[in-house]
C-alpha cells in the first residue's frame, strides 16, 4: 500500500467520526427541537435536505453544507474527501425532487446533477466558498459529483 494512500486513508479514519457525529447533532436539533437554521461554514449555510431513499422510499433527513449561487444553491459531495460517494448521491440521482430548509425557510427544489464541463464552469464559485473542496478532489481519484438545486 502507498504512503499515500495511506495518509488519504488516515485523514478520512479522523474525519468520518466526526462528520457522522455531526450529522446526528443537525438531525436531532432540526427534528427533535425543530431548529431551522443550523448555522454556517465560512459564510455557508448548513441546510437540510429531505429525499426519497431509492431504496427502501422512505423520507431521508440530511445536513449538508450549502454554496448559494444566484437564486440557486450548490451542494457538493465531496463526502469529507472520502474515496466514495456518500449515499445521498444516488438517491438525488434517482429522485431529484426534494426539499431543501435553509435559514429557516423550506423550498421545493430540483437537484441537477451537474456534467463534467457544467462542474469545470462552476468550480471556482465553488473553491471560492470553500477551499477545502479543491483539497478533496486532489486527493481522491472519485470525480466529485456536484448539484445545483433550484426552487420548482
Amino acid at each position: 500500500m502507498s504512503s499515500l494512500y495511506s495518509s488519504k486513508m488516515n485523514t478520512y479514519k479522523v474525519v468520518k467520526p466526526i462528520m457522522v457525529f455531526l450529522t446526528k447533532l443537525h438531525r436531532l436539533l432540526f427534528n427533535k427541537f425543530g431548529l431551522r437554521s443550523l448555522g454556517s461554514l465560512l459564510g455557508n449555510p448548513i441546510c437540510i435536505i429531505t429525499t426519497v431513499g431509492r431504496k427502501s422510499g422512505n423520507p431521508i433527513v440530511i445536513p449538508l453544507l450549502t454554496i448559494r449561487h444566484q437564486d440557486d444553491y450548490i451542494l457538493v459531495a465531496s463526502h469529507g474527501g472520502a474515496p466514495n460517494n456518500p449515499a445521498w448521491v444516488y438517491n438525488l440521482i434517482h429522485e431529484p425532487r426534494i426539499k431543501m430548509t435553509v435559514k429557516s425557510k423550506t423550498y421545493n427544489m430540483f437537484a441537477k446533477l451537474l456534467s463534467d464541463e457544467e462542474k469545470e464552469n462552476i468550480w471556482p464559485i465553488i473553491i471560492k466558498a470553500g477551499p477545502f473542496y479543491d483539497e478533496y478532489q486532489k486527493k481522491i481519484t472519485r470525480n466529485i459529483p456536484v448539484f445545483l438545486c433550484s426552487k420548482e
